[in-house]
């Protein structure tokens, strides 16, 4: 029996071939943006992006994101980071270290 994958263009192909249309009307955009699986938050650490929000920082050549509840005083302090990821309807579900 095969399997059928979690995300990605085998799971999703008419999604895919939408995004690769906006892609190449917008090339610009497209260079700054990517599409990620959120697989491994919501399904492996049963993140909840409602109540939570990954907050990320680079340490030793790494990128490291933690995620706290929303009204956590972690998060009030991160509120000078940038929003980095979104997902649907345009929440923010990671904050950034704004670039130097």
């Amino acid at each position: 029996m095969k399997t059928k994958p979690a995300c990605g263009p085998q799971r999703d192909p008419e999604f895919f071939e939408e995004i690769d249309k906006l892609f190449a009307k917008y090339p610009e955009a497209a260079s700054r943006y990517a599409v990620s699986c959120l697989r491994l938050e919501t399904v492996v650490l049963k993140i909840d992006f409602e109540r939570q929000v990954g907050v990320s920082r680079v340490e030793d050549g790494r990128i490291i994101t933690e995620f706290h509840d929303r009204d956590d005083d972690i998060v009030r302090l991160y509120r000078h980071t940038r929003c980095c990821q979104y997902v649907h309807g345009y929440e923010c579900v990671r904050l950034c270290p704004i670039d130097e």
